[in-house]
């Protein structure tokens, strides 16, 4: 039979190993973690691979970027718009830049490809490429920050009024130890009911506040690897006094945790629960991150640059064509094979772009391809200081589209509307920015005599703003002889031989001089009567 001194030891006992064995196991399992990443991080750059290759479904790419329009909506005229992100399949292209280890880097990406920043750190992307241990030790710490949360910045977590009786809870269980000299079965119940009440009073409030706190404990992790990084002598300096967050730094790092992805994080949390820690922790910790907030966002963005800076630096690895372009005051664009970074074996292209451009030429013969290839390379030259080029000389600039336009069914506007809402927001573009405009197939959806009538009229007004270059594809040769004095001709061409028909995809000086269209009838086997039709109806409307 137990005295009840025995009992009280044996209580304590068995919940200071609780506690012990929750944090062992946890410091175990990260333990384990650190040595498989560090063997992973070990290969990345001479694989060229990054350390996740799949897209998480709780991803939210865009949060940074919606942050700052909603907070600076007068703004949004200043970055890549919604049409021009779609145009240019700069999903893909963002996944193509895609090297980076944590959430707020994968952030900062979509945020840079939208014109929000730009790539600077040339120095740092030089010391990733010659100094492996730097490298695979920024990497690692990048990487224990992680994507498992995509959190809320520091300046959108809520304030959660604080409650002095749930901040006691932790001390519930404990009365018991108190009332057990006098009452083991007393002592025993309320220590049993307190746990238990515990439990249920954590998971009720982490329901209310559960974003808040993963971001809070996420926000923890970042403060923790911003230090640890900037200490590093080959590491841009970073302008934090982080004494002010050394509970957030070492309380949330013993038994904090943003995932339960792994069995010591989940025993911890059993342990949390219990004792109704992530309420108290969350309360201790926010008041920090409110008083010197503009720090806590200060390693968010230095955090996100870095990471920016390693998945720049590694993408530039991966391309076999690349320069560091140069910037001008010249309203021009001047480039030496050129290629499409979404396309393998590109067809590399040379111009210089001094006057607004009409390409012409068949369909499938290069004109949208060559486009695109252009504004993707301003978009990459002014934000990542990269392009895909042997030489690249340009006016920075804001870049639009009107190309891949279709019905909205959603919004009940046909082809056409869609075309008129696509080419209309071009007209209302700031006078005190230089602006390009890239224009595909202007007005498709209508009639040859309006199309052409209206295309004119528009590519004419346009090409009268000083502050705009147009780079346009029209099937309309009519278009090219009439807008002659604004517009330089370029085109693209195929040659038929043997049935089959065959593009260079290289871009020449002038206007079209082939057709494909009727051809084509031919040699996919259309019936004669059709294909001879065809031409003849061709003849009669050249000459009417």
């Amino acid at each position: 039979m137990f005295t009840v001194s025995a009992l009280l030891w044996i209580y304590l006992a068995i919940l200071i190993a609780l506690i012990i064995l929750a944090i062992v196991a946890q410091m175990t399992i990260k333990a384990i973690e650190t040595l498989h990443l560090k063997n992973a991080i070990q290969t990345l750059w001479n694989r060229k691979a990054p350390l996740e290759s799949f897209i998480r479904p709780n991803h939210l790419y865009d949060h940074l970027y919606l942050k700052h329009l909603k907070q600076y909506p007068h703004q949004d005229n200043q970055y890549i718009d919604d049409k021009t992100w779609s145009d240019l399949d700069l999903d893909e292209l963002f996944q193509q830049l895609n090297f980076n280890f944590s959430a707020i880097g994968e952030m900062r990406l979509f945020a840079t490809l939208r014109g929000m920043y730009a790539i600077k750190g040339e120095q740092l992307i030089e010391t990733f490429k010659k100094h492996r241990n730097f490298r695979e030790f920024v990497s690692l710490k990048l990487a224990q920050i992680g994507k498992s949360v995509y959190p809320k910045y520091p300046d959108e977590i809520q304030t959660i009024p604080r409650q002095t009786l749930h901040m006691l809870s932790p001390i519930f269980p404990f009365i018991g130890l108190v009332v057990l000299p006098f009452s083991v079965p007393l002592g025993g119940f309320i220590t049993i009911a307190a746990l238990i009440y515990n439990v249920f009073l954590s998971s009720k409030l982490k329901k209310s506040f559960e974003d808040e706190l993963n971001s809070m404990y996420y926000t923890s992790n970042v403060l923790k690897r911003a230090r640890t990084i900037s200490l590093h002598d080959e590491a841009p300096q970073l302008d934090v006094n982080f004494s002010h967050f050394k509970t957030a730094r070492y309380l949330s790092g013993i038994v904090g945790s943003a995932s339960n992805a792994n069995e010591g994080a989940m025993f911890t949390n059993v342990i949390k629960s219990m004792f109704n820690l992530d309420y108290v922790l969350f309360h201790l910790i926010q008041q920090s991150f409110k008083e010197h907030e503009e720090e806590v966002l200060a390693c968010y963005d230095y955090i996100g640059m870095i990471d920016n800076t390693y998945s720049i630096a590694l993408w530039r690895e991966t391309l076999d064509t690349q320069v560091k372009p140069e910037a001008t005051d010249h309203p021009t664009i001047d480039f030496d094979g050129i290629v499409h970074p979404l396309l393998p074996n590109a067809v590399p292209n040379d111009l210089n772009i001094q006057r607004h451009i009409l390409l012409t030429g068949s369909n499938a013969s290069g004109k949208s391809t060559f486009m695109k290839a252009v504004a993707i390379n301003l978009i990459l030259a002014q934000y990542t200081n990269t392009a895909l080029a042997e030489r690249f000389v340009y006016k920075p600039g804001h870049i639009y589209t009107s190309m891949a336009n279709q019905d909205d069914v959603m919004s009940g506007d046909s082809y056409f509307m869609a075309e008129i809402k696509s080419v209309r927001r071009l007209f209302n573009l700031p006078s005190d920015q230089f602006n390009y405009c890239f224009i595909d197939e202007i007005f498709k959806g209508t009639n040859t005599t309006e199309r052409v009538a209206a295309s004119d009229s528009v590519l004419a007004y346009l090409a009268e703003q000083d502050n705009y270059r147009i780079l346009a594809a029209t099937h309309d040769i009519e278009l090219a002889e009439w807008l002659q004095e604004q517009y330089t001709n370029y085109h693209f061409n195929e040659d038929i031989q043997d049935d089959e028909i065959h593009f260079d995809y290289k871009i020449k000086k002038g206007k079209a001089n082939t057709r494909n269209a009727i051809e084509l009838l031919r040699i996919t086997d259309f019936p004669e009567r059709v294909y001879s039709d065809a031409k003849t109806n061709t003849q009669k409307l050249e000459e009417s």
